[in-house]
């Protein structure tokens, strides 16, 4: 679930539970949370090393699970083959694909299309 390097920070730190959910936000909808500090109250629990214990939320238990969570230049990534989607940094997903809206992107096309034949005059 956790990288080594996230796991060996965390124990450098003489930090033994962490606090792992989804969270809304970012491009494509979803990010992943790694907090020290938190509310364990109807959380469950699994180890993670003999010496760090992940909670999260039980409804959240078997997408962490097939998942693998690293810290990339600042920022949690969650990496899974449930994963659908990705923004450009990577750091939010979705676990659905996202349809493109072609009206939308039609509309685009026209402003920038129009946009770049007046610059060319």
């Amino acid at each position: 679930m956790l990288d080594t390097n996230s796991i060996r920070s965390f124990l450098d730190a003489d930090i033994h539970e962490i606090f792992i959910s989804f969270t809304s936000g970012g491009c494509a909808g979803t990010k992943v949370s790694v907090e020290t500090k938190f509310d364990r109250t109807g959380l469950v629990s699994s180890p993670i090393t003999d010496s760090l214990v992940a909670f999260y939320k039980q409804e959240e238990r078997e997408l962490l699970a097939w998942g693998r969570i690293t810290f990339v230049k600042g920022k949690w990534i969650f990496s899974s083959d449930k994963v659908q989607d990705r923004c450009g940094c990577g750091s939010s997903f979705s676990f659905e694909k996202k349809l493109i809206d072609t009206d939308k992107l039609a509309k685009l096309q026209g402003i920038f299309g129009k946009k770049k034949k007046e610059c060319e005059e």
